[in-house]
């Protein structure tokens, strides 16, 4: 039998951990007893998601049963649509993935009882640490299976070896890190790239310091769950926004940023052609995997607004099982697969970038590199129990990709701050209302 794989456009993402663990043994293990020869099993994923860190598991998957994996994988900027377009039409694929956190299977999903397969009670739900069951539950149901690293996501990671030798200190206020840029860049040295045609990467820098808006004004999160306080009109908020275009103004971020994907971020750092960027901690070995770049990496927490806290967030992909597939039993097998520690250890082992996974099983062989580990040293725990902006607050996730688009346009002249902040708030109202939250009614 022919197996064949469909694949699109892939790339690098996403989002978010948190830095609880927990240790158990994880004994149970897929059954190979079943007999599902020639079926098919769909899945449906955003870019970034999946990647090669699945091929191993995916052949091993069609091997032991003897199916066919039609793995389809849309780019980041069309992947919501499709998929609501999908559930809308009850044409979905057997398995499919939404960027989940603890609102967003109500707000993405709106009704998981009719598209969602109830893996309540299913062997691997304890493989999750409750952080994580948060954003794979719904009004006590467990829907989804997330599967995601716990390494610092999406703070400042720099070249330590290129500071050392420029005497360049590593900024903790936005006044430093102004400083720090127009030094870099009179090296002839883009100071902070960024990957503006990706479409989800500059956002972070907004939204990854959550704990300073709610800082700014304590009790923020609850209000904006409860329709009680808007984005617009947020002093910090509005700072943070003005900060950004600043250093876009200046070329901080390359001279057409907005033109530039991270395809070849790493060989940018490799060859010395840039200073610092937002990535995943464990972006280092990819660095010098694809490079064999023998500096010195480091990080350090984004410092616009004056930052000072960690990017904690109990979210990251999720994957579901379609209610109306035809192959139930084949989608509920491929869940216990996938959650093996053999499964988990080839995820994890082909994965470029991360070097863990926050799961219950204390069998996995983490790859925690020493970077992670100096740079959670240094970070104050005090300022690491807020989450970040798109998963500690209603709806706003929902519109990732349209905050962005408004990000650019606010750079290039074309709207003002609290605009972009504005369309927020309207989007937010929207999905709200689509769902029925009382506290928008």
């Amino acid at each position: 039998m022919l197996r064949k794989r469909f694949w699109a456009v892939a790339c690098a993402t996403a989002m978010v951990a948190t830095m609880t663990t927990g240790l158990s043994v994880n004994v149970f293990a897929a059954d190979d007893t079943k007999d599902f020869a020639g079926e098919e099993l769909s899945i449906l994923v955003s870019t970034g998601w999946m990647d090669n860190r699945y091929d191993e598991t995916l052949e091993r998957f069609e091997d032991t049963y003897d199916v066919t994996v039609d793995l389809q994988t849309i780019p980041a900027d069309q992947y919501s649509d499709l998929l609501q377009s999908k559930l809308a039409t009850d044409s979905c694929a057997d398995v499919f993935w939404i960027q989940s956190n603890p609102f967003a299977i109500e707000s993405t999903i709106v009704d998981p009882e009719k598209y969602c397969i109830d893996f309540t009670g299913a062997e691997w739900e304890n493989l999750m640490p409750d952080t994580r069951k948060e954003s794979c539950t719904y009004d006590g149901k467990l829907y989804g299976l997330q599967v995601w690293n716990n390494s610092p996501e999406y703070v400042m990671l720099y070249n330590k070896s290129l500071f050392e030798e420029n005497g360049w200190e590593v900024p903790s206020t936005y006044a430093e890190l102004k400083d720090l840029c127009a030094k870099i860049a009179d090296t002839g040295i883009t100071p902070w790239f960024m990957p503006g045609a990706d479409g989800w990467q500059h956002q972070l820098a907004f939204f990854q310091i959550g704990g300073v808006y709610e800082e700014a004004t304590p009790g923020l999160y609850d209000a904006l769950n409860t329709n009680k306080a808007t984005f617009a009109d947020n002093e910090k908020m509005l700072e943070v926004l003005n900060e950004f275009k600043e250093l876009s103004d200046a070329g901080y971020f390359g001279e057409d940023w907005i033109g530039t994907d991270s395809t070849n971020m790493s060989n940018e750092f490799g060859d010395r052609n840039c200073a610092m960027a937002m990535a995943n901690s464990s972006y280092i070995k990819q660095i010098k995997d694809d490079t064999g770049s023998e500096d010195e990496f480091g990080m350090f927490l984004i410092p616009l607004g004056d930052n000072t806290w960690y990017p904690t967030s109990p979210a990251g992909p999720t994957m579901f099982g379609y209610k109306g597939t035809e192959h139930e039993d084949l989608v509920k097998e491929f869940f216990n697969f996938v959650t093996t520690t053999e499964s988990l250890q080839e995820i994890l082992d082909n994965s470029p970038a991360y070097t863990n996974l926050d799961v219950n099983d204390e069998n996995l062989e983490q790859h925690w590199l020493p970077e992670e580990e100096e740079f959670l040293e240094t970070v104050d725990k005090d300022k690491m129990s807020v989450s970040v902006l798109q998963n500690g607050t209603k709806y706003t996730n929902d519109y990732w990709m349209q905050f962005g688009q408004d990000m650019i346009a606010f750079c290039q002249g074309e709207m003002e701050a609290n605009d972009v902040l504005k369309n927020m708030d309207t989007n937010r109202a929207e999905a709200a209302k689509t769902v029925g939250d009382e506290n928008w009614k």
